[in-house]
């Protein structure tokens, strides 16, 4: 391997067997990636990105070519070899940020294990600790952090590795800019210090600090450059549409009443001997056919929030008045939540089409079911697991299935978070029209494109609301 490289591909082919037949995730990817700097693998969800991935962390093994990392073939190596690689030279990130802790140790605890031997490297851990903003929570669980505390964990320990080697899937998908920003200064200085870091996303952020771009359009290369600023803006989705062909009966409106009002609302969690007030005398109300915008820091109330207007959680104190009232169903609000919550044993089809199944109005909805899997890129992998399916499509799946009875009340969290440009696009004209039909819309989001195009927007700090 030139000197000048630090991950070779070669006729790479990756594919996986099925209960439903094959899929081809990969088709003979050959590509390069530079020794040091950050290169980013971008194309629209399920193009092979966390394949490829996966290959080069040594977390699964080609179909077919070879794949070199820093000089040692992994491709077709041993399980050992891989194991041994993985300790030496690459750290990995795994797209769901809970799939790299472990719930019993602390971040602390996590991030020591993770960190070089000697005084330095437990200076490095706490650097990095600081500059990701979580020195404060080394004390403390996963189960006790927001998912984007978990994200920057997960991204901590692969910094405080000493790998050559970097392998992130999505790393900032969960996180606000302000946090982003933290991570991608950290990549860029160690990137200086001859890190290479190989990165998919879909965050424009993440691309404009990139050296290098490896563009994948349905498992085979579409394009390898040197790029100042790697933004992919996936043009050819951007035209995806679900036009409205008029608007249904939707019996919860009256005389244009408040669909959402939430007043006084408080919830308090217990974190060991501390007390973490998520939500402090929350005011807000919702319309018909209004779309609200939510940001905040990740770990200032935002899905908690969420939780207690969909009736997820009880508040502590306050009043909810929902469609629905205390037990609502599918009808009166529905969910996309951050962890998606799709049914494994059920098709992409059946996961979508659940909700009208319940409410025994299938028939009546199949045209907009089959509307839902054609301009959600979904109709090609209907009868599909969703487990073989990549984490965007999975989360267009339960968009789709949220909106499958234009709910009077419809609660999305980050539901853009693991979408390119162009699929953002359709998850945002989905939502937009189901507002168009009557719903009303709370979107928690770090998604610049989202706000844009949101009726308000309603920032929450330390569980207090700011509208603005």
């Amino acid at each position: 391997m030139p000197s000048d490289d630090a991950v070779r591909l070669e006729g790479v082919v990756r594919t996986y067997r099925t209960p439903t037949g094959e899929v081809r995730a990969l088709r003979d990817v050959s590509a390069t990636i530079p020794r040091g700097g950050v290169s980013v693998v971008v194309g629209p969800s399920g193009s092979g990105k966390s394949s490829l991935l996966r290959l080069v962390a040594g977390l699964d093994s080609p179909t077919g070519g070879s794949i070199d990392v820093m000089g040692v073939e992994i491709g077709h190596a041993s399980p050992r070899t891989r194991r041994a690689v993985r300790r030496s030279t690459v750290g990995y990130v795994f797209q769901r940020p809970s799939d790299n802790l472990l719930r019993h140790l602390t971040v602390g605890q996590h991030l020591r294990l993770a960190s070089r031997s000697g005084s330095a490297g437990v200076r490095d851990m706490m650097a990095t600790a600081d500059a990701l903003g979580i020195a404060h929570r080394l004390d403390h669980r996963p189960d006790e952090l927001s998912g984007g505390e978990q994200q920057r964990v997960a991204v901590a320990q692969a910094l405080v590795s000493g790998a050559t080697v970097v392998v992130a899937d999505e790393p900032t998908a969960e996180l606000d800019s302000e946090a982003a920003e933290g991570v991608l200064a950290r990549i860029a200085e160690l990137a200086r210090h001859e890190v290479t870091f190989m990165l998919a996303t879909h965050d424009r952020s993440v691309m404009a600090i990139a050296d290098h771009r490896l563009t994948l359009e349905h498992g085979v290369v579409a394009g390898s450059e040197a790029s100042a600023s790697a933004v992919h803006e996936s043009e050819g989705w951007a035209a995806l549409r679900w036009p409205v062909s008029g608007t249904p009966e939707t019996p919860w409106l009256d005389d244009g009443s408040t669909v959402l009002r939430m007043a006084g609302v408080s919830k308090t969690y217990g974190r060991g001997d501390e007390e973490v007030h998520a939500l402090d005398g929350v005011d807000l109300h919702v319309e018909p056919g209004e779309v609200v915008g939510l940001v905040g820091r990740s770990g200032s109330g935002k899905t908690t929030l969420l939780n207690v207007a969909a009736g997820w959680d009880d508040p502590d104190a306050g009043a909810v008045d929902r469609p629905g009232g205390s037990a609502p169903g599918w009808s009166d609000v529905a969910v996309v939540p951050q962890h998606l919550g799709l049914m494994d044993e059920l098709s992409v089809r059946e996961n979508v089409e659940y909700p009208a199944r319940l409410a025994r109005c299938l028939d009546d909805r199949r045209e907009l079911i089959e509307g839902l899997l054609e301009r959600l890129g979904l109709a090609g992998m209907q009868h599909r697991s969703p487990t073989e399916t990549s984490l965007g499509e999975q989360q267009r799946t339960a968009v789709a299935r949220a909106v499958v009875l234009t709910p009077a009340l419809l609660v999305a969290d980050e539901p853009t978070a693991h979408q390119d440009a162009g699929w953002a696009a359709a998850v945002l004209r989905t939502l937009g029209d189901a507002t168009i039909a009557g719903s009303a819309c709370v979107v928690a989001t770090h998604d610049p494109d989202v706000l844009g195009a949101v009726d308000r927007t309603i920032r929450i700090a330390d569980g207090r609301l700011d509208e603005g």
